[in-house]
């Protein structure tokens, strides 16, 4: 999805904080599919079919899942000079960027669209451990805020390297 804001519009911000906000319309998308098939679900059960049961509550779930992520604050990355902050369903992490580190776009099978990874140093936890052995780095951005995937890994990787320039650690 193209973002109507460029890396480079977003750079010269620097050193922020910057703050991209979650592609509203895929949540809407994902939201809609989720209701259209949680109705049929429901559908099914009023006509008495036990199988209407699988639908009704996995898509009901994931229409609710899709309604908190298109709530105000819900999801966003704000980026500064020290670090960013990953807001995913108003719970926030934020690693500094001397910890963040190789930023690449990848698929990771079954999926079909690609998610941005990185490197956490801080991130020492189990499943910090099988993200390695899956897909190569133990962390992942959980959206690309209206940027294509390739377009957010140079604006991490670029604002990185301004941080380590201004802060002076080692990049």
């Amino acid at each position: 999805m193209a973002s109507k804001t460029s890396v480079a519009d977003i750079l010269a911000s620097f050193p922020g904080p910057v703050t991209l906000r979650a592609s509203l319309k895929r949540w809407g998308v994902v939201f809609a599919g989720c209701a259209l098939f949680a109705t049929g679900g429901e559908w099914l059960v009023g006509a008495g079919q036990v199988m209407g049961w699988l639908p009704l509550i996995c898509f009901g779930i994931g229409a609710v899942i899709a309604a908190l992520a298109l709530l105000p604050g819900a999801s966003a990355l704000t980026l500064d000079g020290t670090g960013f902050e990953i807001t995913k369903f108003y719970r926030r992490t934020r690693p500094r960027w001397q910890d963040a580190s190789d930023f690449v776009a990848t698929r990771i099978p079954p999926a079909r669209q690609r998610f941005v990874l990185f490197n956490n140093a801080r991130s020492g936890r189990r499943l910090a451990r099988i993200n390695t052995f899956i897909a190569g780095r133990n962390a992942a951005l959980p959206d690309t805020y209206g940027l294509s995937p390739d377009d957010l890994v140079q604006l991490m990787a670029q604002w990185r390297e301004r941080a380590a320039s201004t802060v002076g650690f080692v990049g």
